[in-house]
């Protein structure tokens, strides 16, 4: 064994036997794939930060209502994510990407630093990703008000809320008090203990999974009734849940190599993370493109629509204030007819016209003898149906 990865040793967690079958490391020109990170991350990030510009830009400047909590979160969630695509970039210039044999030598001076960026980054990665999920998950809210969709869909979206923010705390307490003490993390050779690695990383991917699935098809039953959204609108939808297959599908191959860097052979973790990193980012970063494309519609609707910035179609939007009238009052509003006039009782009451109400008794038995849009002749007419 070399007399470097004989100081090393305490360092890399490695089983000596798998130590003994380690070529001599390469000092001069080791192979590194760190070049990973900057090839794929940074033109993620890049757009992600370009979509969520012009969604604030949209929400701003064409829609009524402005940013809202989903804005918010979706903005903190970017923020995050640009964060941790910093720390995964500065921790290649701490040996992140090569192999570990080739590492072993360097590990008394780049362990420690680069162990505290694998502490940040977990920490901050199980907070962006949570909080894009709570950001689709309040865009449902707006999207599908109750009284226009059943109130089944709003408890499945307070459930997947409240597994989001549980799961979310869990996650945060159990990464940052995995050793203790605490600094125990980044400095093995100081007294302390930490508890096994690999399943708190395994459970954390797969309820990230999970909770991914959920938060694609939660709104499934509404959506597949698509008549009350335009053919713009459906493909919006469509381009939606085909990126949010993607974020599933990340999130299944951030199980695979969280199981490759913390558990199976040949433990060569500081190769096999930089994998795990772009996996990671892919995830975080497609899911707050995954849910920004919806608010991006006002730039591509007409001036006539973009007040409203939603997927819905024009009808649906009537539909969805008749509903709220509702909520506020707790009467059914009237149909809206506007022309229609109670009967007049003398030839000399004809320029006297006033207008029904719902209490003025049954529409369907109402005769109209003079309607601004009829003509003269047609003084009796039995409407049959109010449109």
């Amino acid at each position: 064994m070399h007399p470097s990865q004989e100081q090393s040793t305490d360092l890399i967690l490695v089983p000596p036997s798998v130590m003994l079958a380690w070529p001599k490391p390469n000092l001069i020109d080791p192979e590194n794939q760190g070049w990973k990170i900057l090839a794929w991350e940074i033109p993620l990030i890049t757009l992600t930060i370009l979509i969520v510009c012009l969604r604030v830009y949209a929400k701003r400047y064409y829609t009524k209502h402005g940013l809202g909590r989903e804005d918010w979160l979706i903005l903190s969630s970017t923020l995050l994510t640009l964060a941790i695509v910093i720390m995964q970039c500065v921790s290649v210039q701490y040996g992140w990407g090569l192999h570990l044999y080739d590492f072993a030598p360097l590990a008394h001076k780049y362990l420690q630093p680069a162990r505290k960026l694998a502490f940040g980054m977990e920490i901050l990665f199980t907070l962006a990703i949570n909080l894009t999920k709570l950001s689709i998950l309040t865009f449902y809210l707006r999207i599908f008000p109750i009284g226009v969709v059943s109130i089944h869909l709003h408890r499945l979206i307070y459930v997947g809320m409240a597994i989001t923010t549980l799961a979310m705390i869990g996650s945060l307490v159990a990464a940052i008090f995995q050793c203790s003490p605490i600094e125990h993390f980044w400095i093995y050779n100081m007294k302390g203990y930490c508890y096994p690695t690999f399943p708190l990383h395994l459970s954390t991917a797969i309820i990230n999974t999970v909770t991914d699935f959920y938060c694609v098809i939660v709104p499934l039953g509404e959506i597949c009734g698509l008549t009350r959204v335009d053919r713009r609108g459906k493909w919006v939808v469509i381009i939606c849940f085909a990126l949010g297959a993607m974020v599933c599908f990340a999130g299944a191959i951030r199980i695979y190599f969280t199981n490759m860097v913390f558990h199976s052979e040949p433990f060569d973790w500081t190769w096999d993370s930089i994998n795990l990193y772009v996996a990671s980012a892919f995830e975080c970063t497609v899911g707050i493109v995954t849910a920004s494309i919806p608010c991006l519609r006002p730039l591509f609707t007409k001036s006539t629509t973009r007040k409203n910035g939603d997927l819905e179609s024009e009808s649906h939007q009537k539909r969805r204030s008749a509903a709220r009238k509702k909520r506020r009052t707790g009467m059914d509003p009237p149909p809206p007819l506007e022309f229609v006039t109670t009967a007049l009782k003398e030839k000399s009451d004809v320029d006297s016209i006033t207008p029904l109400t719902a209490e003025s008794g049954s529409w369907r038995e109402v005769k109209i003898v003079e309607s601004p849009r009829q003509p003269p002749s047609r003084r009796t007419t039995r409407w049959t149906h109010w449109i």
